[in-house]
């Protein structure tokens, strides 16, 4: 059932259709906005509420600097998570997994341990990135009109260069991150990777058990890095089956 996301306050919106029994904090991937997940209310189970994070120097948010630190930013969102005793799942996609796992342990610190996390196309928090990504904004800007093809803002010379510092900025927080004991949360946790996936390593991926008490299961989706964007059936269809193991 689709329902509106109404703005909570800078950092979240959100929204149910009706009483809410479980929440699900979305976070997205570098240079994405809250956007990303515009047309996920019409898709999930009833009684999920939806919160989407807007991050710094995008959207709304386009004149405040972007993010410095994964660290940084995912105790900002810890704090602005509205309190809730509601059972919550938070996911991420690519450099939004890694700001996932962080949100996800600053939130067990304070007592509000998730769930579920469910991190999608990214390595895990102490395995050191891929180094071999393009070295120029140039470089940069194309690959990225390659890889998301439904961008408009990448299409537009102009509307690029006034997004590329974000993205920029993005992936330098994302790269420079780097946990090499990351605790082990206590919540089952979810590993989504693309199967044309050519930017995540498959054997990376296993380690991501590491980071959970629990269970981790790897789950293969159709499409490649961008999946979330590209085979949205596949992606909402398997959330919402993750979803309803934590409301069983």
């Amino acid at each position: 059932m689709d329902f509106p996301l109404t703005r909570i306050n800078p950092w979240y919106s959100g929204g149910c259709d009706g009483p809410p029994r479980l929440r699900l904090c979305a976070l997205p991937y570098a240079g994405g906005t809250a956007a990303v997940f515009k047309d996920w209310p019409a898709a999930l189970p009833s009684g999920v509420e939806l919160l989407t994070a807007h991050l710094p120097g995008r959207g709304d948010r386009f004149a405040e600097p972007p993010l410095a630190t994964l660290e940084e930013t995912a105790e900002q969102l810890c704090a602005a998570l509205p309190p809730s005793d509601l059972p919550t799942a938070v996911l991420g996609h690519s450099m939004g997994a890694l700001l996932g796992y962080e949100l996800a342990a600053r939130l067990a610190a304070r007592g509000r341990a998730p769930s579920l996390l469910i991190a999608a196309a990214c390595r895990p928090p102490h395995v050191l990135p891929d180094d071999s990504g393009p070295a120029t904004e140039r470089e940069l800007a194309a690959t990225l009109r390659d890889e998301r093809p439904w961008d408009n803002a990448l299409l537009d010379e102009e509307l690029m260069q006034a997004v590329l510092p974000v993205l920029v900025s993005d992936i330098v927080a994302g790269d420079r991150y780097h946990r090499p004991r990351p605790p082990a949360l206590d919540l089952p946790l979810k590993v989504y990777i693309g199967a044309d996936d050519d930017g995540t390593d498959w054997r990376t991926t296993l380690d991501w058990r590491a980071c959970t008490a629990r269970d981790c299961e790897v789950v293969v989706l159709p499409g490649g890095h961008y999946f979330v964007e590209t085979d949205r059936a596949a992606v909402l269809a398997r959330v919402a089956a993750d979803l309803a193991e934590v409301v069983a």
